[in-house]
């Protein structure tokens, strides 16, 4: 996130933003089914709860991400911008 804001510097005199997004619990090539299931058993909970463990209680998708990227890239008097998409998970909130 740091290098973001780095590009953000140099690049915003040429007139290029530079965003970002900080997703959380997204199912894809990274979170798969498998480590779903593991990481819920190591915390005691089921694979439902685990995925909408956050202040929304719902479960975030790709599309929502995908929402996000689409909205910084229409937002054409931003930069230096990090989205969070994860339903509000506390424990992965940038600091």
């Amino acid at each position: 996130m740091f290098f973001l804001k780095q590009l953000a510097l140099e690049l915003g005199e040429h007139n290029i933003s530079v965003n970002g997004i900080n997703a959380d619990k997204i199912r894809s090539g990274l979170l798969t089914s498998k480590l779903i299931k593991a990481r819920s058993k190591s915390r005691g909970i089921d694979e439902k709860k685990y995925m909408t463990n956050n202040l929304l209680a719902k479960e975030v998708e790709a599309k929502h991400v995908a929402e996000g990227f689409l909205s910084l890239a229409l937002a054409n008097r931003t930069s230096a911008h990090i989205l969070t998409i994860d339903g509000g998970n506390i424990e992965a909130s940038l600091r």
